[in-house]
């Protein structure tokens, strides 16, 4: 072995440590993909719930674990829309469906078609347009609009972005770009040939093609670049049977691609040009045409080289051929011959400096790393974290989100116009927690893990709806209500638990709901236990060191005994509500509600209380009631301190809110306007601060 080639080896070598360093390691890979798994089951357990047939995919980098904290990757989300029979064979045509038939012809860019309308009486052409969704083109044909969906965009505030839209941004939020398409469950010819193509070193297999092909393929609604049609093509996405193909390659393979994406993202030249996607497919290019015994931790300066080279060549001819539909090419109209000379250069360079152009890197301090690797003194590097740090870094936001992906939309599948409650609101949800035990056989192991978790929401839910209904009517509380809710008290380390002491509280059985309180207490281990709201997020690190290092010794999925969901009542559940959280059910007025957006501001139709200092709150009111003074200011002073000693408070007025009436209670109206002062300087609108502030001036 020549000496370039022991540097390139040793180079190879330490190159990966670093990335391994930096969360591109084995474990953290399958954690991300387990994460958006997870996350892409939440949706689709919810919409079968709802007899909505659509699935929600969570594609790209994010859910193939391709990602770092430097990139910091969008979410790619598509929908799947059902309406729809999409064929490319008269033979699949079905009687009384919306039948819409591929149509390619010489007119139409490769890796795009039209979609025909069809007739659903009789297998023929439609000959009139039956509404807007559908036009006729030059030939006579009624095609359906690439634009056909845009009023739903429209009437949620979202902002086109190519075929995608991105919502409007809030706080905590990934951005994201979401895409409504269409499915088919046949490959178009020009895909199926790939199905016999050769490949080098047996990458990937019949079997893995196979079942790729049966991942089926989507319609993503938008123009190609070169052939001059408006408003009627529609791109053939194979990504479904991509990430099938993506998760079969080992972590060198990922390791290559992930360095070519932060390379790339290092030079601005190539922003909005370069995309991940070309360079996955550059990628998934070469794993096809090199021996599987290439792609070795020794050889990794060598097989990201290869991969250099073959973007430089796409580059050259500006032909990017699609992995699956070589014919559609990715790089067609969008690099000019200014950008091209530009890039060129710039690989050229690249590829002569021999991996040590990764010196200069800044992302995720990867030059910087490098160096320690081959430095012989230690060094301290105060912004540079250690593997461990990083992987419990990771976990804990993959764990957050999957925490908060639960509670986002089992509360947005239980939204309930406002409304006394009554038997037939009861009957509601008791049916649709039947429809969840129907639903289990059917699903698979993470789908049924979804399941267990929204179970416990139904089983709260209607214990605190029923023990609601009775008080109102009989001023007890039912032990099926009890039962219920004890069903129900796993949903997290104290949501569920608050819920029941609440229902103690609102029939004056203090001694109960003190013991219930106290339980709480002992569980929620402040150095630990993360709050997570699924109403909002206004901030917050969400890196506490006990909570990272949880959720790094366990699945990133099993989160119940580290997370503090907020505690939301229905205006159903209204009798157990304390009296000092009942007017957050009115928090806006109706000039405000005209303002509010459709899906973001649900919850503002709620009552909503971070666990913690709701907490708090119950145990002055139940010292409060029991003469236990010295008790009592002590809960108190807590819920004075808990927004100072907690970060992740999201519902802060409401705290505030809260605190102003324990002070009106302790005759301190000074104190009180403080807090309601202090309250609307959180939030403005939308408060019932602006209640109890007019209330206590009069």
């Amino acid at each position: 072995m020549s000496s370039n080639q022991r540097n390139q080896e040793q180079l190879s070598l330490r190159l990966s440590e670093v990335f391994d360093d930096i969360g591109v390691s084995d474990e953290i890979i399958q954690k991300r993909r387990q994460s958006a798994l997870f996350m892409e089951s939440v949706y689709t357990v919810l919409f079968l719930l709802d007899n909505k047939y659509t699935t929600k995919y969570l594609f790209g980098s994010q859910s193939e674990g391709t990602t770092t904290e430097g990139i910091n990757s969008d979410a790619d989300v598509l929908f799947r829309v059902p309406d729809f029979n999409v064929i490319n064979d008269w033979s699949h045509w079905k009687q009384g469906e919306v039948n819409l038939l591929m149509v390619q012809d010489q007119t139409i860019a490769p890796g795009y078609c039209l979609l025909q309308l069809l007739r659903s009486d009789v297998p023929l052409a439609a000959e009139y347009i039956p509404n807007g969704k559908y036009c006729m083109d030059n030939k006579g044909r009624v095609i359906m609009k690439n634009t056909a969906f845009h009023h739903i965009y429209v009437s949620r505030g979202m902002v086109q972005h190519g075929p995608a839209v991105m919502p409007p941004m809030r706080p905590g939020m990934i951005e994201t770009d979401f895409v409504l398409a269409l499915p088919c469950l046949q490959w178009p010819i020009e895909a199926r040939r790939w199905l016999t193509r050769d490949n080098v070193g047996g990458w990937p297999s019949a079997h893995l093609k196979s079942e790729s092909e049966n991942c089926g393929c989507f319609l993503v609604p938008v123009d190609s670049k070169i052939s001059g049609l408006v408003g009627g093509e529609w791109r053939i996405s194979t990504t479904l049977a991509e990430r099938h193909l993506m998760f079969s390659l080992n972590t060198i393979h990922i390791k290559c691609y992930v360095m070519m994406k932060v390379l790339l993202k290092s030079y601005d030249v190539f922003h909005d040009v370069i995309s991940s996607y070309m360079c996955k497919t550059v990628l998934l290019h070469c794993v096809e045409n090199t021996m599987v015994e290439f792609w070795l931790e020794r050889n990794l300066i060598e097989c990201f080289d290869k991969m250099l080279c073959v973007l430089y060549n796409f580059i050259a001819h500006v032909q990017c051929p699609h992995f699956i539909i070589p014919e559609n090419n990715l790089m067609a109209g969008k690099i000019s011959p200014l950008q091209q000379r530009r890039f060129l250069e710039i690989l050229a360079r690249i590829i002569r400096s021999e991996g040590r152009i990764l010196l200069e890197i800044q992302i995720d301090s990867i030059g910087e790393r490098i160096r320690q690797k081959f430095s012989r003194l230690p060094a301290f590097h105060p912004h540079i974290k250690s593997r461990l740090e990083m992987r419990r870094i990771v976990s804990g936001d993959l764990s957050y989100h999957s925490a908060r992906s639960i509670v986002s939309y089992i509360k947005s599948y239980l939204n309930i116009d406002n409304g006394n409650c009554c038997e037939n609101t009861i009957k509601q949800i008791v049916c649709s927690y039947g429809d969840i035990l129907k639903l289990y056989p059917q699903l698979n192991n993470l789908q049924k893990k979804v399941v267990s978790y929204i179970s416990l929401w139904m089983c709260t839910t209607i214990g605190s709806m029923i023990a609601s209904y009775y008080i109102s009517i009989h001023g007890r509380i039912p032990n099926i209500a009890i039962e219920w809710l004890q069903s129900g008290l796993n949903t997290d380390v104290s949501s569920s638990m608050l819920k029941l002491a609440t229902v103690y509280y609102s029939v004056g059985n203090m001694n109960v709901t003190e013991d219930i309180l106290t339980r709480i207490d002992q569980r929620y281990d402040r150095n630990v236990v993360l709050p997570v709201c699924g109403c909002i997020d206004n901030g917050g690190p969400v890196h506490k060191e006990g909570f990272v290092v949880a959720a790094n010794n366990g699945q990133v999925t099993d989160f119940r005994n580290i997370v503090s969901y907020c505690v939301k009542f229905m205006y159903q559940e209204v009798n157990i509500v304390p009296s000092e959280l009942r007017q957050e059910f009115f928090r806006s007025s109706q000039e405000e509600k005209q303002r509010r957006h459709p899906v973001y501001d649900r919850w503002m139709n709620y009552a909503v209380v971070d666990s913690l200092p709701y907490m708090y709150f119950l145990q002055y009111k139940v010292y409060s009631s029991q003469g236990k003074n010295e008790e009592k200011l002590r809960a108190l002073q807590k819920l004075k301190n808990v927004l100072n000693e907690e970060q992740r408070i999201q519902h802060k007025e409401t705290v505030f809110n809260l605190l102003g009436q324990c002070m009106e209670q302790e005759n301190l109206p000074n104190d009180a306007f403080h807090y309601y002062e202090r309250s609307l300087q959180v939030r403005f609108q939308h408060n019932a601060a602006n209640f109890y502030r007019a209330r206590l001036l009069s």
